[in-house]
């Protein structure tokens, strides 16, 4: 979990760094490691998550994710038929970087090993999009 923090803690400054040309989201997708699901992964000393039942519980528990990862950009919450994740395919965590026109310029490999070789490709997309930052 300590890796992961730092690799949110790299998002948080990249989008510092580029918060005035680039928006960034996270997209809070099903649990991958739910107690009550396929591959459960509880963490010692942690309260369980649960499957989300209904959207309210999905939006309770990406705040709770957002906040205890100190994520410092916006949250988005996919929808019960988790169309995000099925149109990016983005199970279990995976980052993007979308383009103006709309299309993807990087396509991070999926997780669930964190995203420490996708940040350093976004930051160096975004460097070479915006040099002198």
């Amino acid at each position: 979990q300590h890796a992961f923090r730092q690799q949110v803690a790299a998002l948080n400054k990249l989008a510092k760094t580029y918060g005035d040309v680039a928006a960034f989201f996270v997209v809070y997708i099903r649990e991958a490691h739910a107690a009550d699901g396929v591959w459960p992964m509880p963490i010692r000393g942690e309260e369980p998550v649960h499957t989300a039942k209904t959207y309210d519980d999905r939006c309770a528990t990406a705040g709770k994710c957002a906040l205890k990862l100190s994520i410092e950009f916006p949250a988005l919450v996919d929808d019960m038929n988790d169309s995000t994740e099925k149109a990016y395919d983005a199970w279990p965590d995976r980052l993007f970087v979308v383009d103006t026109d709309g299309k993807i310029a990087v396509r991070a490999k999926p997780g669930p090993w964190g995203f420490k070789p996708a940040v350093d490709e976004a930051a160096a997309w975004l460097a070479k999009r915006f040099p002198g930052r």
